[in-house]
């Protein structure tokens, strides 16, 4: 679980030449025409959807009121008046990305690359306009790419902390725990004690060592006076998620809780504490948590999947809208949300092939533990063990603990054994 802090880091910024952030990856939704206003036609959804009126609502935008919008403008201002400032063009191109996260809309990263575009065109790139270029690659699943960025930021600025936890953050995402622990190595070298013990505990939760994982995050917890209630958010939600790892329930309600106390609008924290009561068996307390926010793709699957549970008369209608909003993204070139297109095929189409198409696919570009239990799921449900051989590698590799992954990485090797040729 891995949250933007750019509150956090401008006042770290402001404060001192050390430059410190925390990359966002596989948490935004794209904005898509809000739900109350749609009519479904009964044939599948084929062509952009068109209003039937000028006064018809496709969209809800931040009022002007908002204090994010008039930061913006302020940025703004401030960048017209000095065009040539790389720092305000940065600084604005944090913001939207910031607040694309919060709010799930994949437009506002858009928005910051438009900004950070000019810069991005001189033969030497500064590192910290390559840092924020790769955060929006990364954003698009381009990992690739942002991976490359990074690798030149940190040769033009070794001190750079930013890049070494975005690359750091990166790596946790495709699975390549040994090189985060490198990268960890170099925030803590150049980022302070606070950064360095995120990057370990994060980093810790994901190797079987949950337990030390909360023990590094507590620290940052019990000595967090004096930061963003961005940055308090985001340890408070790695300690939700490690102590999921170990199954404390409670506890990790309680920290999603906290966290949400915090940041109560972040997109990332509002799905994933869904996701935890999904599991927990209460479908019901999704609905109101999320109602608010379901132009976010990623909040609108999980009330979906709420419906679901829930045997609602509404769910056909949940159904469509969420293939609608899939099939807009792909006829916009977008690919970012492998995890939950396979969650969408399994759970809503009831498509276990497709499904695990989908997860095989994702499984390609990142690793993380959701998508690990997702292809697991798919493998299982279109009873074809066989298929998540590597996921089996990965998880006795990596030692992940998680009480929910585990079961399913059991059913996957008991029915291989059942599958397997007798030796004669």
């Amino acid at each position: 679980m891995t949250i933007a802090t750019d509150a956090f880091l401008a006042k770290v910024r402001r404060g001192s030449p050390l430059l410190a952030a925390l990359l966002w990856v596989n948490t935004a939704g794209a904005a898509a025409p809000a739900d109350t206003a749609l009519t479904l036609p009964a044939a599948p959804y084929r062509a952009p959807y068109l209003p039937g009126a000028d006064a018809q609502v496709l969209q809800q935008v931040p009022a002007a009121s908002d204090p994010k919008v008039r930061q913006f403008k302020e940025l703004q201002a401030a960048l017209r008046a000095d065009p040539q400032n790389v720092r305000r063009a940065t600084d604005l191109a944090r913001a939207y990305i910031d607040f694309g996260r919060q709010l799930g809309d994949a437009h506002y990263a858009g928005y910051a690359e438009a900004v950070i575009v000019p810069w991005m065109k001189a033969p030497q790139p500064l590192a910290e306009v390559l840092v924020v270029q790769a955060t929006i690659l990364q954003y698009r699943h381009d990992f690739s790419g942002a991976r490359a960025l990074l690798k030149s930021a940190v040769k033009r600025d070794p001190n750079n902390a930013q890049a070494w936890l975005t690359l750091a953050t990166l790596d946790m995402v495709q699975g390549q725990y040994a090189s985060a622990a490198e990268d960890c190595s170099q925030v803590a070298k150049h980022g302070g004690l606070t950064l360095s013990l995120a990057c370990t505990g994060n980093l810790r939760s994901y190797l079987g060592e949950a337990q030390q994982s909360i023990a590094l995050l507590t620290q940052i917890e019990n000595d967090s006076a004096n930061v963003p209630a961005s940055f308090k958010a985001w340890v408070e939600g790695l300690l939700a998620e490690s102590s999921e790892r170990l199954g404390n329930w409670p506890k990790a309600e309680a920290h999603y809780r906290k966290a949400l106390s915090y940041a109560p609008d972040d997109n990332f924290l509002l799905v994933a504490y869904a996701d935890f009561l999904l599991d927990r068996g209460r479908p019901a307390e999704v609905l109101p948590l999320l109602r608010s926010y379901a132009q976010s793709d990623t909040a609108f699957l999980r009330l979906a999947l709420a419906q679901a549970a829930l045997g609602s008369a509404d769910l056909p209608r949940y159904t469509w809208i969420m293939s609608a909003r899939f099939e807009a993204l792909t006829q916009r070139g977008s690919d970012y949300y492998g995890r939950e297109q396979v969650r969408f095929a399994l759970q809503l189409q009831r498509d276990p092939e497709r499904a695990l198409a989908l997860a095989e696919r994702n499984w390609e570009v990142q690793r993380a533990p959701w998508d690990a239990r997702v292809f697991l799921e798919a493998a299982l449900a279109a009873k074809k063990p066989q298929a998540a051989a590597p996921v089996l590698v990965f998880l006795q590799q990596t030692k992940l603990q998680d009480p929910i992954i585990e079961p399913l990485a059991h059913q996957v090797q008991a029915q291989l054994k059942v599958g397997a040729p007798r030796t004669p």
